[in-house]
């Protein structure tokens, strides 16, 4: 069906009433939002990590008293049959319903959860020992079953898997199971943990890391910069409250934003290498433009995938480039990858929760360490200092390997 014939697929509105974060940043909202808007790095060498005879060892890690003081929340009998990455998801699902005022303890059977996961527990293949909770701590859905446990979500539970696109289509489903009438709440987000040695050395043999030698940590990651040599890897979780309109309203809920539509494609192209000019990235944008009913002229925003990679950059901007036409030199773009890392499956959410504090706030967080200008890549990507902006909408944007792409747009609640 050509892009053009697709109608908008629902007429519910539906709104955002909470976030949670935990990031390289800061293992809440409102730290990780501070350090992002002061243009803060959390890009550091790993802790306790003997790099000897390693090409890399930055991370955008969580730091490790934070991980320990997160995982402590969750009573021992839960803590020992779990991961890290259930920790993380467990920690910003929670906020984020505190943040919404837990509207789920009226309506447990009518608000469920969906969480993306790109890899949850990358063991080795050996060294290391099994026992009665290895398979229920490796599974990916761990993170949206202990979150429906623990918060007594009994609607739709559900995991979503499409690498570093994961957060960002775990929210885009959870908004249409509220647009179906499938529930009136969801908790919808992503997570990821896997800085291990395994993970750095494959992503370093794939040449897709910053492996320099001798560089500072905290400017290794630096989308769009003319020097760009690869992303630095991070982890983290990033959840947000999406609630059918009408019912947050009703309880005199605070609304962030509106979500208003998102759209997904696949290049059909690489498994690895992004499809010419981000083709497969336009048309997952110009979908979630199509669902959300709105010009793009109205799109203020954009918070870039911006991996800091030659391709995923040079070809993200083109896309922008094609889809925008002359609007996309009004754009602002930026990508807290320059302060965060690349975190995977988490990547997509926590980004989807930024932008949706960006128009909440007014306030676009910046690109830092750009630096040197690139012919190629030549739209307003904020460079280095936050803006006060108004923002009407804003388009979230994500791709995963094997050619998964997400675009959802987060408007003003006010913004017919």
């Amino acid at each position: 069906m050509p892009l053009h014939s697709f109608p908008r697929s629902a007429t519910v509105r539906v709104a955002v009433t909470g976030v949670g974060l935990v990031t390289a940043l800061g293992m809440n909202a409102a730290t990780s939002w501070e350090g992002l808007v002061a243009g803060r790095s959390g890009l550091s060498l790993i802790s306790g990590y003997d790099s000897t005879g390693e090409k890399s060892a930055v991370s955008g890690e969580v730091k490790p008293e934070w991980a320990v003081a997160l995982s402590a929340r969750l009573a021992p009998d839960v803590r020992g049959r779990t991961a890290r990455f259930v920790h993380f998801a467990c920690a910003a699902a929670s906020e984020a319903l505190d943040s919404a005022g837990r509207p789920q303890l009226a309506e447990p059977d009518l608000f469920g959860v969906v969480a993306g996961v790109g890899l949850g527990v990358p063991h080795p293949s050996e060294g290391y020992r099994v026992g009665p909770t290895t398979v229920i701590k490796v599974l990916p859905n761990g993170a949206p079953a202990w979150i429906s446990i623990l918060e007594g979500l009994r609607g739709p539970s559900l995991a979503c898997s499409t690498a570093c696109a994961s957060g960002s289509h775990a929210i885009g489903l959870a908004f249409d199971q509220i647009r179906l009438g499938r529930a009136i709440g969801m908790v919808a987000g992503g997570v990821d943990t896997v800085i291990t040695r395994d993970v750095m050395r494959a992503y370093a043999w794939m040449r897709a890391l910053n492996t320099a030698q001798g560089e500072e940590p905290s400017t290794m990651s630096r989308p769009f910069d003319a020097t760009r040599r690869g992303f630095v890897l991070g982890e983290g979780a990033g959840f947000m409250v999406l609630e059918e309109m009408t019912h947050a309203r009703a309880r005199g809920a605070r609304i962030l934003a509106e979500m208003r539509g998102w759209g997904a494609s696949s290049d059909a192209h690489s498994f690895i290498a992004v499809s010419p000019r981000g083709e497969g990235l336009q048309r997952a944008i110009q979908r979630a433009l199509l669902d959300a009913a709105l010009p793009r002229e109205l799109i203020d925003y954009v918070d870039a995938h911006g991996t800091s990679t030659k391709m995923n950059d040079r070809e993200e901007t083109r896309a922008l480039r094609q889809v925008f036409g002359a609007h996309s030199q009004k754009l602002m773009v930026s990508s807290q990858k320059s302060m965060l890392g690349h975190a995977m499956g988490a990547a997509g959410a926590i980004e989807a929760v930024v932008t949706v504090l960006s128009v909440a706030h007014q306030i676009v967080t910046p690109t830092i360490n750009l630096q040197h200008h690139d012919p190629e890549c030549d739209l307003d990507y904020v460079p280095n200092v936050a803006r006060k902006a108004t923002i009407r909408a804003a388009l979230n944007e994500s791709a995963g390997f094997g050619g998964h792409n997400c675009a959802m747009i987060f408007a003003h609640p006010e913004v017919s």
